[in-house]
This record gives structure tokens, sequence and C-alpha cells, in this order.
């Protein structure tokens, strides 16, 4: 059995689990969107399923695995004999309920990639910036550029 968890969510899995008996082989705990398909925890876990390490995955909620594609995901598992248990499975929700957490949840994402992005460029600048007053002092100390003329 694997659980698949964020941290918080690490003891009331564990507590799920070992009320039921399962034995945890292994616990993957990732930060990133559900919408993200290059999570390395992911990988890991489907991995685990080619290679029969686990007979069981268990998450708190469905988007703990996957945002879209969740049955996709749950097949695939399924296929090397692996059982997906979601403790509190979703509660029936309405067309338009769902609609609208679909469309905050990709809002969300491309929010964050939005920000990310913004965010690498300013450490990228940054980073240009130290190279060149690095740079800049060395020069001053080889003296490559000794500054003012100072009488002796």
């Amino acid at each position: 059995m694997v659980a698949v968890i964020a941290e918080r969510q690490r003891q009331r899995l564990e507590e799920h689990c070992r009320a039921r008996g399962y034995e945890v082989v292994a616990v993957i705990a990732e930060q990133g969107s559900g919408l993200n398909e290059k999570r390395k925890g992911l990988a890991r876990l489907f991995k685990m399923a080619r290679e029969g390490q686990m007979d069981r995955v268990v998450v708190e909620f469905k988007d703990r695995l996957a945002r879209f594609g969740f049955s996709y995901i749950e097949r695939y598992l399924n296929a090397f004999g692996v059982k997906v248990e979601v403790v509190n499975g979703d509660e029936a929700k309405s067309p338009q309920e769902e609609l609208v957490q679909d469309m905050l949840s990709i809002l969300t994402v491309f929010s964050a990639k939005l920000y990310g992005s913004r965010s690498k460029e300013f450490r990228q600048r940054v980073r240009e910036a130290m190279t060149d007053a690095a740079e800049a002092k060395k020069t001053r100390r080889h003296g490559d550029n000794p500054g003012p003329d100072i009488p002796e």
C-alpha cells in the first residue's frame, strides 16, 4: 500500500491505514499541482505499480492524485493490480459546481505559473547584477581600473 499525500495529511492517512491493517510500503509526499503531469511522485507511483511493489494507493481526496484525469490514472494503476482508495470521496456536486471548481483550479495553476515566471526573471536579473558587481570589484582589485589618481 502506498499513500500519496501532502505533509499535513500524513497523520490522518497513516491512522486510516493502520485502522484497516494496511502495511505502508511508501509514503509519497510532494508539493505541487495536481495539474502538473511531470510530478516526480506520480512517476514514482507508476514505477512502483509496474514493478508490483504495492497493491493499493490511498489518497485523502481525488485531487491529491490528479485534478483532471483521475479515472485514467486509476485505470492505469488497476491494470497492474493496484486499487485506488479515496478516503474522503467527493460530495455530490452539481455540474455547475464541478465546472466552477475546475475553472478555479485551472486559474490557480496558471496564476502560479505566471507569478513563478516573473519571480524567475527577477532572480535571474539579481544574479546577473551580482555577477556584474563581483566582476567590477575583481577588476578594481587587480589594478585594471585603479580609480582616481592619488598623489604619493
